[in-house]
């Protein structure tokens, strides 16, 4: 079945179900489920829709049901951590799925809710057999009227992660995607992150991602190395290397390898932590992963190296003030996690030091006040 059979197919069970909701207009709404799953970036990418929904609905119960696939992955409550848009939110991990007893609770807590919208937001790998599961267990719930419910065409891909997911609640009329900083950052935080890890005087501030989920996605460390060892050169600049707790020995390596100027932080911020750290940089050079969403969120610039596993434009940061590295090859795209042809991707050995340094010099030209 095609993704445009599938989608007319769901469209169709979604009016179906419409047809039987006691709430006909959206101003009766009171209680509103919505649907994401997914690790950092899938969470990110949807902040300015999941803020539109509480500009549109602002005295309504807002419930987020999600799931980070695995138990650790950074969730949604990580990136919410100062953020009421939710009133609650519910979260699930792939081993409770598939068992039986966990969805007949989760369907008596949605029954419970008795919600009078609810808006799947897809993730763009999501299938229609996830999605129908996802569409039984809501009906069986009691849910009704739906939106959302539609898997991503190969056309769509251009749009970006936040555009297109802007598209899914347009039918509640909502169009604008909100300016910059999208991750709501506190005052206590930032004060507590500015003492934790004061700037240099004098030093620009410049973060490097060096990990990835993906082996496939990874720049290699000793071009990181390089290209840290020549923006403190050039530019005395102050590197933070973020990342993840299982990041923090590649991190250490690099941060070695850097030396004087370097710091590792990988492993010591939550997400709004970080998101407090990113908004102070001038920039984060990235490889294809969550931390490079999450520096976009905050307006911050980024270089960001992606290699070709996957289609272009998909998953690039949202905005225009980011430079995307990216070299085609005959394999692209191989959607592989791992390199099937080679222990280091040509689509990433292809991209060089010198094209991220230029990139990284003219986010750094346009940062610097003019003098």
């Amino acid at each position: 079945m095609t993704n445009k059979t599938a989608n007319r197919a769901l469209a169709f069970a979604m009016k179906l179900l419409g047809a039987f909701s006691p709430t006909r207009s959206l101003d009766d709404v009171r209680r509103v489920l919505v649907v994401r799953l997914g690790n950092l970036g899938d969470i990110v990418v949807a902040l300015p829709a999941f803020h539109a929904l509480r500009r549109r609905f602002p005295n309504a119960r807002l419930v987020l049901l999600t799931s980070p696939t695995y138990r650790g992955a950074p969730d949604a409550q990580n990136v919410l951590a100062d953020d009421p848009t939710f009133d609650d939110t519910i979260i699930y991990y792939a081993d409770e799925s598939s068992r039986l007893g966990f969805l007949k609770e989760l369907r008596a807590r949605l029954r419970l809710e008795s919600f009078d919208l609810t808006i799947m937001l897809p993730g763009d790998l999501s299938r229609l057999p996830n999605l129908a599961r996802h569409l039984l267990l809501l009906a069986a719930a009691g849910q009704r009227r739906l939106i959302g419910f539609q898997l991503v065409a190969p056309g769509q891909f251009r749009l970006g992660q936040v555009a297109r997911l802007m598209e899914l609640v347009a039918p509640l009329g909502i169009t604008e995607i909100e300016p910059f900083p999208w991750i709501r950052v506190s005052d206590e935080r930032r004060v507590a992150v500015r003492q934790r890890w004061p700037e240099r005087a004098g030093s620009p501030t410049i973060a490097m991602q060096c990990g990835a989920k993906r082996p496939a996605n990874r720049w290699m460390p000793d071009r990181f190395i390089e290209t840290g060892r020549a923006l403190i050169a050039e530019h005395g600049a102050h590197i933070l290397l973020t990342g993840g707790p299982d990041e923090r020995a590649l991190t250490d390596e690099i941060a070695r390898g850097i030396g004087d100027g370097c710091q590792s932080v990988a492993g010591e911020t939550g997400v709004a932590d970080l998101a407090a750290l990113l908004e102070r940089c001038v920039l984060l050079i990235s490889n294809d992963t969550g931390t490079m969403h999450v520096a976009a969120a905050m307006g911050t610039p980024v270089v960001a190296i992606f290699s070709s596993r996957d289609d272009p434009f998909r998953w690039y940061p949202y905005g225009n003030c980011h430079a995307v590295l990216r070299h085609d090859v005959p394999c692209s795209p191989c959607l592989q996690d791992v390199c099937p042809l080679h222990a280091e991707p040509i689509c990433l050995t292809a991209i060089t030091v010198e094209q991220v340094l230029d990139a990284a010099r003219t986010c750094i030209r346009s940062s610097s006040p003019p003098v």
